[in-house]
Order: C-alpha cells, then structure tokens, then sequence
C-alpha cells in the first residue's frame, strides 16, 4: 500500500469513528463539496448514502467485529479519497485536517514524590549508585 492510499484508509477510518454526530456532518459536508468540486456531482448523493451506510455499518457492529468492519469500509473509501485529493490541489489537507476534528484528547498532570525510579507513574524499587566501587577492581 503506497503512502497516500495508506493515509486515505487512515482518513476514512477516520471518518467512520467520528465520536459525534456533529463531527460525522462536518465530515459528511466537506466530502460532499468535494465530490462536487471534482466534477463528480451527479455521484454526490450515492457516494454521501454509501458513506451513511458504512458509518451506521460501524456504529452497529459488535464491538468483537467493529475493527474488522472499519478496516474494510476504510478500504472500501480510500480510492475515492485519493480521487478526491488527486482532482482538488486542496482537497487533500481538507481531508487531513477533518480526519484530525472530534479527536479526543486527553492531558495527565504527573507530580512524583518519594525516593526511587519512577516508571509511569509508579515509584519502581530504590536506585543505588555506589560510585568509585569498582574502580579499583583491576582485572
């Protein structure tokens, strides 16, 4: 899989797990102007209700099974995405920049205290340098 087909599937994958309703018509609409941008506009309604399709798809799949259904959907989009990003010399950073929207983020504060070395969070045992304690040790 070359570059930019690994990065439409990643962008449809995208698309498909938007955590809102809001962030999924973002998605919708944008696509929608682009595949009329394109000169594909008589495809626009099919393409948006395949997309609709594929989305209920996933948001209805077993949570054992959602990976698997992602995956094929997002494989399933990843060449009109390329189309779409091939025919508009903006298109791509369009699609880039929604596939980064209605991302959750989350920020951890981290204070350490006490004596140790400290792995994630946790104080992992004591440290001990004994400097100058081999240096006499002559083999």
């Amino acid at each position: 899989m070359d570059e930019v087909t690994f990065a439409a599937t990643t962008m449809a994958a995208a698309f498909l797990t938007q955590a809102t309703q809001e962030g999924y018509q973002r998605v919708r609409e944008a696509i929608g102007r682009l595949i009329r941008r394109s000169g594909q506009g008589d495809e626009a309604a099919a393409r948006l209700e395949c997309l609709d399709r594929d989305r209920t798809a996933v948001a209805e799949a077993p949570a054992g099974n959602r990976d698997a259904v992602v995956r094929a959907a997002a494989i399933a989009w990843a060449p009109v995405l390329v189309r779409l990003a091939e025919s508009e010399p903006v298109a791509y950073a369009e699609l880039l920049a929604l596939a980064r929207q209605d991302r959750q983020t989350s920020v951890v504060n981290q204070h350490n205290h006490g004596t140790g070395t400290f792995i994630n969070g946790n104080v992992e045992g004591g440290l001990t340098i004994n400097h100058g304690a081999g240096n006499d040790r002559h083999d």
